[in-house]
């Protein structure tokens, strides 16, 4: 199927759905979509919800790719906490991947296994809030 973006509380959230299989040149342009100049300096939190993916098919490069994109966006907003929705242990792996890759970004991430957790912590973690 696919990545789905979609913003949230007049475009202070931004969520990416991804559904069926999804490939990596799918996540880099949502992220690319999200990080949109005209949306990027208002976003205070991220929802990757990659619990309905059948298969992660991202390569190790297209991960390196993504973490690139999300520490240029950091440069300019860097109040975004990111959470991270997955089901399957292979998609854990390949988050850990792009943590390590983000390095000195400053994007607070964190992974769940259920959207209510994930939820909370945004909560707990977003400026101002």
């Amino acid at each position: 199927m696919g990545v789905e973006c979609k913003f949230l509380e007049q475009g202070k959230g931004a969520e990416i759905l991804a559904t069926g299989v999804v490939r990596g040149q799918e996540v880099i342009a949502a992220l690319r979509e999200i990080y949109d100049p005209r949306h990027l300096d208002r976003q205070e939190y991220q929802i990757v919800d990659k619990s309905h993916c059948t298969e992660y098919a991202v390569t190790a490069d297209e991960i390196a790719t993504i973490a690139e994109v999300d520490r240029q966006a950091s440069l300019v907003n860097p109040n975004i906490v990111i959470a991270v929705i997955e089901s399957h242990h292979l998609q854990f792996s390949l988050t850990e991947l792009w943590q390590a890759h983000l390095g000195d970004c400053v994007f607070p991430t964190k992974s769940f296994q259920s959207r209510g957790a994930a939820m909370q912590w945004i909560a707990e973690h977003r400026v101002g809030h």
